[in-house]
């Protein structure tokens, strides 16, 4: 087990334009969400809430001191275990990202150093760290030459996929080369650029609001179509983009 003193910066934001609140209807007031007691339905101050645990006997309620006693790793450090091929790791455990900044003597060489060998290898190191008074399993990989850490969630907590449904007729050859030649079309070296039309969208819908203006129609979405259908025609569109 390698111990790495680490200090995270989250890699994403967690707010963003798209995102509303809730606000009452008449007067545009926001929506508090209270702390309601369901055995006798008071209103329970913040330094009154404790946590609890769901036993076959009933509730546990742990304190603050009872928390403390728990052997919690320090949140500064990334415990890692060892290093595995970097797509061998379950994409759907996948839970935040954050930029790893070690620190301490040499710490500014070390990373650099790291950054490039897992680069080379094309492997990624796995662990654990703490983050928010709960351990994780963890995932530190090269993101040029800073280092990246993903939080991953533990495999108990993924759901089980549901029930696959077969095709009554198996895919033909023909069926699968056009989806090869679609994938063929449509390669890229690096992921295309998007857009959030969503949030396009909205912004506009504010801003006419705003300035109590009228609301322009807004295009309709793309409708569902036959699946067939869209990958013949989607390969059709890709070969005639490809043309001179």
């Amino acid at each position: 087990m390698i111990v790495l003193p680490v200090q995270l910066y989250p890699a994403t934001r967690t707010e963003h334009p798209g995102r509303t609140h809730e606000v009452h209807r008449a007067d545009a007031g926001r929506i508090k969400h209270q702390r309601v007691c369901e055995a006798d339905g008071q209103e329970v101050p913040y330094e009154q809430v404790a946590h609890g645990v769901e036993t076959p006997t009933g509730t546990v309620v742990l304190h603050d001191d009872d928390l403390a006693r728990l052997p919690l790793p320090a949140r500064k450090t990334l415990a890692l275990a060892g290093f595995v091929p970097a797509g061998s790791v379950d994409p759907a455990l996948f839970h935040r990202s954050y930029y790893a900044e070690p620190y301490g003597p040499g710490a500014d060489r070390a990373s650099s150093l790291l950054a490039t060998a897992l680069a080379r290898s094309g492997r990624v190191g796995v662990g654990k760290i703490a983050i928010r008074m709960r351990e994780r399993p963890a995932v530190l990989r090269s993101a040029g030459s800073r280092l990246l850490v993903h939080t991953l969630y533990w495999p108990h907590e993924r759901n089980e996929p549901p029930e696959h449904r077969a095709p009554a007729v198996p895919p033909t050859d023909r069926e699968l080369g056009m989806a090869e030649v679609l994938v063929e079309a449509l390669a890229q070296d690096t992921p295309p650029e998007l857009h959030d039309d969503y949030v396009a969208a909205l912004e506009r819908v504010v801003e006419a609001k705003a300035a109590g203006g009228q609301l322009e129609p807004l295009a309709e979405p793309p409708q569902p179509v036959d699946l067939m259908a869209a990958l013949d025609a989607s390969i059709r569109a890709a070969r005639r983009d490809q043309q001179p």
